[in-house]
């Protein structure tokens, strides 16, 4: 007579396959199908009082006997490799939403099957081989501590991986740059280091050890416009305020700025005066990192046509200098007046 456990095991078995071949569980048809082999295998598996498993596994004289370990070791097998496969889904759902980081739930489902892989085994050889977990447990101890000996380089990246995904400041997509004069487009952060394309199409490889304690500046994690800044000079015969003018109406006549706010001309004393003339910003914004170069490109254009239609020069003024030759004539100086 089957029990109420195995009759439980047993409806749940079939209630998973059912549901794995319903069309409308087709993602997920794997795991329902995994779940319900392994509610199947633990219905039938022999404990104290299951009858059916102790007539499949023990047998009767004459009969056909099941062979108990290899059905114990496909169980936890089959169990952790479902609980990674739920792990997974689990990121995907919650860390990583949007799955636009591949390559960070991938790192963190790596790491996690590790472990519920190495539990799974400690189970196998404890309920299945009957073998003490003590010896196991020390060797594995002295193993992992010369494993981390030589490992320790790659064991830092990992765990700063491990950190910059959790902290999530960058990830794929995204335009950085270091204080290296390193600048890119990040396109993967995985076990051991961070892979950037530069705009020169160039792959910088950085490892995650020195990404984490690197600053970087994230330019597309905020949605406010990035604001773009030139400096000139212009004689301090011009007028400021004619200056100013220039500068706005000059920056208002490109294109590729952001239509959010208007650009805005500077005459500030922190950038002082020096050598007879005065320094001046412009600042302007652009929605795009990777439109930068050519925004301000065309901004410098525009501010050296209207400058130069309105006769506004940019830098110092020109000054002339006479050089005397060896051939010139010297002026006499002055004899030295001596009190009487």
């Amino acid at each position: 007579m089957i029990g109420w456990t195995e009759s439980g095991f047993l409806a749940a078995a079939l209630m998973l396959a059912c549901s794995g071949v319903m069309r409308r569980f087709r993602f997920y048809r794997s795991l329902l199908l995994g779940s319900a082999t392994l509610m199947l295998i633990s219905a039938i598996y022999p404990r104290r009082g299951n009858v059916l498993g102790q007539y499949l596994f023990g047998g009767l004289p004459g009969t056909m006997r099941l062979p108990t370990d290899m059905f114990g070791v496909a169980w936890w097998l089959l169990g952790a490799w479902l609980v990674n496969g739920l792990l997974e889904l689990v990121l995907r759902k919650t860390l990583f939403p949007d799955d636009n980081q591949p390559h960070a739930r991938r790192l963190f489902a790596d790491l996690a099957s590790v472990l519920i892989y190495v539990l799974a085994i400690v189970g196998i050889m404890d309920t299945v081989l009957k073998q003490p977990i003590s010896a196991v447990l020390a060797t594995s101890g002295v193993l992992a501590i010369v494993l981390g000996l030589a490992l320790q380089n790659t064991l830092a990246d990992v765990f700063s991986g491990l950190a910059i995904n959790v902290e999530r400041s960058f990830g794929a997509g995204d335009w950085i740059t270091l204080l290296e004069h390193v600048e890119g487009q990040v396109i993967q952060v995985n076990w051991r280091a961070t892979r950037i394309r530069t705009a020169m199409n160039d792959m910088i490889v950085i490892p995650n050890s020195v990404m984490a304690k690197a600053i970087v500046t994230n330019h597309s994690r905020l949605s406010a416009p990035r604001v773009i800044a030139i400096e000139l000079t212009v004689t301090n015969k011009i007028a400021p305020a004619r200056v100013l003018a220039a500068l706005e109406e000059a920056a208002r006549g490109s294109t590729g700025m952001s239509p959010t706010s208007g650009p805005k001309a500077y005459s500030a004393y922190s950038l002082g005066f020096s050598n007879a003339v005065i320094r001046y910003e412009l600042d302007f914004p652009v929605d795009e990192f990777t439109r930068t170069a050519s925004v301000q490109s065309a901004v410098v254009q525009s501010v050296a046509d209207v400058f130069q239609s309105r006769g506004i020069p940019i830098g110092a003024p020109e000054t002339s200098v006479r050089i005397l030759s060896n051939e010139d004539e010297a002026v006499p100086l002055p004899p030295p007046q001596h009190p009487t």
